[in-house]
Parts: C-alpha cells; structure tokens; sequence
C-alpha cells in the first residue's frame, strides 16, 4: 500500500535547525536515488506514524515542496538509544518498474509447539535479501516452525518467498535451527525477537556515507 508523505526542503544544516524542526512535529531526513541528487528534506512526523501503522514502512509517495513528487522506500532510520525518538530518516528515490535488493524481516510464528518438546529455537538470521519491484516487496516473511523437530535446521532456500521475489541471500545459509533445550547454553535460550522494518540502529544505513550533510 502507497502511503503518501508531504514534506520541504531543508535549506539550514544546523543542530539548532534539526532541533527547531523536531520540536514543530517534523523529523529531518534525506531522499537521494537514480532520479534525484542527494537533498536534505523534512517530514511531517504523523505521516511518519500512518506509514508504521499502514504498511510497515514499505512504498511511500512523496510530495516535498520546491523538489516534486517521488515514489521511495525507507531506508534507514536514526533513533535516539533511550526512548527509540526517531531523528532522522533516508529515504530512497525507486522507480516502480524497476527491481531494488531490499532485507525482509522474517517473523517466526509457531514457536510454542517446538517449545512443548523441551527444546530451544535458535534464530541465525532475522532478515533475508530479496530483489522485487518496489510494489511487490513483502512486508514480512513468516516462517512457520511448530513442525520442526529437535535437530531440524530450516534454510533460505526453504523460505515461503512470493513468486514475484528473487531471493538473493544464499540459500544454503540455516535460518533457524531447533535443539533440545538440555543442550543449549544459557545466552542461547532466548525468545526470538522480532526484527525492525528497516534498518533501525545508530549507524550509518548503506549509502549514507555517499551522502554529504545528509545526517546534518
């Protein structure tokens, strides 16, 4: 689903400029691609809260005064380490009839059957890639487990993918593995989490190191 962001330029590159925007309800952020230059912009923050709540941070439209209007996926958000406040996010300029590499999360859902034989999920991967044309990129894969056993290993190759996306990680790599539960070391028993939408740390997203100021 489309989801449609309106925005400006940001013509100031400040920290008091960064902070003036957030305290008016809007998150500074930067949208670059094949289509257009790198360019400091910002976002009106509901928008960015009807995305979360829409369609996960999928295919967005774009409307930012003085630059036009973009089709874009999000590509990496900056958030503050305590209180998760989003201070900035990139975004990437895509043309619908062309196909992106993008990570998809994988949730994992039938955890409670495995636990029932006394034996612990061990989750090797929470994201894999795939290359899709940007309406078509899944939101998430779900990987179903209540049917592996102790000593199961399920691999990318046995992903329930979309017919419409190419998985490019490689296939023989072990997603999630299943041991009994008398076997695995203390850090190891935990409950998988699910992953973020994006890439959602404090580090720089692929590509932003291409991007002068466009943390600023």
């Amino acid at each position: 689903m489309k989801t449609l962001i309106r925005g400006g330029l940001r013509t100031r590159l400040t920290k008091g400029e960064r902070n003036r925007i957030r305290r008016e309800g809007s998150i500074p952020a930067v949208i670059y691609g094949r289509t257009v230059a790198s360019t400091p912009i910002y976002i009106d923050s509901e928008s960015f809260k009807q995305i979360a709540a829409q369609n996960g941070y999928g295919l967005v439209e774009m409307n930012i005064d003085g630059l036009g209007s973009y089709h874009a996926m999000i590509h990496h958000i900056d958030r503050e380490p305590i209180n998760r406040r989003v201070l900035h996010i990139d975004f990437h300029a895509v043309s619908l009839d062309e196909p992106v590499d993008v990570e998809v999360p994988l949730y994992l859902t039938g955890l409670e059957e495995v636990e029932k034989q006394d034996a612990v999920i061990q989750q090797q991967m929470r994201e894999v890639m795939v290359r899709a044309l940007p309406a078509e990129v899944p939101e998430y894969i779900l990987v179903h487990v209540s049917d592996m056993k102790i000593g199961d290993n399920l691999y990318v190759r046995d992903l329930p993918v979309p017919v419409n996306c190419e998985v490019k990680s490689d296939p023989e790599d072990v997603v999630v593995g299943v041991i009994a539960a008398k076997n695995a070391p203390p850090e190891t028993e935990i409950e998988p989490k699910e992953p973020d939408l994006v890439h959602d740390t404090e580090g720089q997203g692929v590509g932003a190191h291409e991007i002068p100021g466009a943390h600023e």
